[in-house]
């Protein structure tokens, strides 16, 4: 029995160390996650503009620490990107918010979730939303999302919590602009 006991050990810490040498970056945010201080995001996805600028972002969220960068083309989402890391959203644990915008406007918004706050993250949303608009069946590389319609833009949510504990789901707003001249959400085509 002793024997069995060590042999599993041995396996978790294996399989332990395995993800940390697959996924180095991942393992470092998440250290750096539950070792610092970070400041609290309070941020309601309703509330969120397409109209704000760099300089309104900053003066909305004058706790965080604010960095931000021109983007390259086909680097990131969008001209430009403001990242800051945080500890919690609305009393839930997040991991970092970034701000991406276009022609100065915000046009993406997403918050990282660690992996043991996806189902937390999922039940507030429904909770505030409802129930979602519409979600993929089939996932696109590796996620399946659902979404909310909001007034000014849609909120998308990673539909499964992921398999792997060092991957984390994201909270991702776009706005109305950045659907296009059609909504965010096609008709369900039926069957």
């Amino acid at each position: 029995m002793l024997r069995f006991i060590i042999y599993g050990l041995l396996l978790m810490l294996c399989a332990a160390t395995a993800l940390f040498v697959s996924f180095p970056g991942h393992a470092r945010e998440y250290w750096r996650y539950l070792t610092q201080s970070r400041p609290a995001l309070v941020l309601n996805y309703a509330d969120i503009s397409q109209d704000w600028t760099e300089q309104q972002l900053k003066e909305r969220f004058a706790s965080l620490e604010l960095q931000c960068y021109d983007n390259r083309p086909g680097e990131s989402l969008d001209d430009r990107s403001c990242y800051a890391d945080i500890g919690s959203h609305d009393g839930m644990p997040a991991m970092n918010v970034a701000f991406h915008l276009k022609a100065g406007k915000l046009n993406h918004l997403g918050v990282q979730v660690p992996w043991w706050a996806h189902g937390r993250h999922w039940r507030k949303l429904e909770a505030t939303y409802g129930k979602p608009l519409a979600a993929q069946q089939q996932p696109v590389q590796g996620v399946r999302l659902s979404g909310w319609q909001l007034s000014d833009g849609a909120l998308f949510f990673n539909r499964d919590r992921p398999l792997n504990p060092l991957m984390w789901s994201m909270v991702f707003w776009s706005s109305e602009r950045a659907c296009g001249p059609r909504t965010c959400f096609t008709p369900a085509r039926e069957p």
